[in-house]
């Protein structure tokens, strides 16, 4: 278990006891990984019997995992709460105690990951060599770093980084909103490492360095205790908890062996009757009567004719497709997304990203205003058909619709199973972004002019009962963004 699932916690330099816990649990005959991380708030009183209680739950609750992870997860942590605030009645000395942490369940046999998250402490994915941070720190501090105001160095060295909003502990469920606890889910694939961590660690190192550990060969126990040096190196000014978990499938690679050439096939030369045979027909034994010499006639010119109408009917349906393709066809069923084809005249920055989406290896995508220093005109909506893709961009970018272009900017295919945008600024579309059920996660957008900014579609099996209810906090606009 050590090669795919491996924790470990320290006190640090600086505290005495160590309010951390976690958890590196394999249930259901080793189906599902269990990793979570838990900190007791620093500062309040019984902190570390907050943790505590929270990783009782935690694990009492999810020695079987449920066919819906995420409602799961979410029961699990009102429970914890709910443990919490039974323990502080009667005990003054504990009033304040609390915890915040990041829960996550590993689906190995369909390579996924779900998982929840209260407060600082943080999840990220290391995927292809790039670290991506998937949960947001629920605090002021946290705000303005994952918003762009502040930078990562700059966030680190706030006198107010760890003062949280949310927490396990700090109000009873009556008073959690819709948005209180993170959820979501994400592809987990072979090679595919998550870290989980306390803020004790991402306090102390940036993102490089533990992007750097995390890139060596070594185990999933050097790796975490590397972090753990790193940190106390740095100070070790609070505890410090790592878990990391890792996708031990192999990738499937595919080698293409030489072959044989491939021959081609070479048609035979048309039959004339006006050029004499080369290979001269050797006279029949036996002739066959006027009668049926006539009938062999008829059958031949029948199949000529047969032949040449086939000939002119797929010339027809042959032009009649490259007509179509040129000019675009349209739909006109109502709610269809009208999706212009691909068209000869594209603009040469509409044209780069199509290729960069296309040629992509990882599924990371940085598009910088360094070359692409002036709004980008769509012609027709961008495409995106895959997995996972996380689109990034450095400085100001603007995709603008082409003025004779109705459609939306992107439409994610219902083959995504997640899409990050990050920083970008769409302008006078119809609709902005169209996409499939819980797919995107949009930080730091901006919908100049766009009617629909979002139109987000569903998909459920066919004549079964369905729940569930939208969140009003799934997406909110920051009113400090607006210039």
């Amino acid at each position: 278990m050590a090669d795919r699932l491996f924790g470990i916690t320290d006190a640090g330099r600086v505290r005495e006891n160590n309010e951390d816990e976690f958890i590196t649990q394999e249930v259901m005959q080793n189906k599902f990984m269990i990793a979570g991380v838990i900190d007791g708030v620093g500062g309040y009183a019984g902190g570390e019997i907050a943790a505590a209680l929270t990783k009782e739950v935690i694990l009492r609750e999810l020695e079987t995992i449920e066919p819906d992870p995420i409602s799961q997860l979410s029961r699990v942590f009102y429970l914890a709460n709910e443990q919490i605030a039974t323990h502080k009645q009667g005990d003054l000395e504990l009033m304040d105690m609390a915890c915040v942490a990041t829960l996550a369940v590993i689906d190995r046999q369909n390579n996924l990951l779900h998982y929840v998250h209260v407060g600082d402490t943080r999840l990220y994915l290391f995927r292809d060599h790039s670290l991506v941070k998937i949960s947001h720190d629920q605090s002021f501090v946290g705000f303005l770093e994952d918003s762009g105001r502040l930078t990562e160095e700059a966030a680190m060295q706030h006198p107010k980084r760890n003062q949280i909003n949310q927490a396990l502990g700090l109000t009873s469920r009556e008073g959690m909103t819709d948005a209180y606890f993170e959820t979501g889910s994400s592809p987990f694939l072979p090679d595919d490492l998550i870290l989980l961590c306390s803020d004790g660690l991402t306090d102390m190192v940036d993102a490089a360095l533990i992007t750097a550990v995390l890139n060596g060969p070594e185990t999933l126990a050097i790796k975490g205790a590397r972090l753990v040096e790193e940190a106390n190196l740095a100070g070790g000014k609070d505890n410090v908890t790592v878990v990391l978990a890792k996708n031990d499938k192999v990738r499937a690679s595919y080698e293409f062996s030489k072959s044989e050439p491939v021959k081609r096939a070479v048609a035979p030369e048309p039959f004339s009757a006006a050029e004499p045979s080369a290979v001269p027909l050797k006279k029949a034994a036996n002739p066959l009567p006027e009668e049926n010499r006539v009938q062999q006639k008829r059958g031949k010119g029948l199949i000529f004719l047969l032949s040449a109408l086939c000939l002119l009917f797929l010339g027809t349906t042959i032009w009649l497709f490259l007509y179509h393709t040129a000019e675009g066809t349209k739909l006109e069923q109502p709610g269809t997304v009208l999706v212009t084809p691909i068209k000869p005249g594209l603009n040469p920055q509409e044209k780069k990203i199509g290729d960069m989406l296309l040629s992509l290896k990882g599924d990371t995508l940085l598009l910088s205003d360094t070359v692409f220093k002036v709004p980008v005109r769509l012609s027709q909506a961008l495409m995106v058909d895959r997995d996972t893709l996380i689109l990034k961009t450095k400085g100001n970018i603007v995709f603008q619709s082409d003025p004779a272009y109705k459609g939306p900017a992107l439409i994610l295919s219902p083959k995504c199973k997640y899409v990050k945008i990050d920083q970008l600024v769409l302008e006078n579309f119809e609709t902005g972004v169209v996409c499939y059920n819980n797919t995107l996660d949009l930080k730091n957008i901006r919908f100049n002019k766009v009617n629909y900014p979002l139109e987000v579609r569903f998909v459920f099996p066919d004549q079964y009962y369905v729940n569930g209810r939208l969140s009003k906090r799934n997406y909110a606009a920051d009113s400090l963004a607006k210039k």
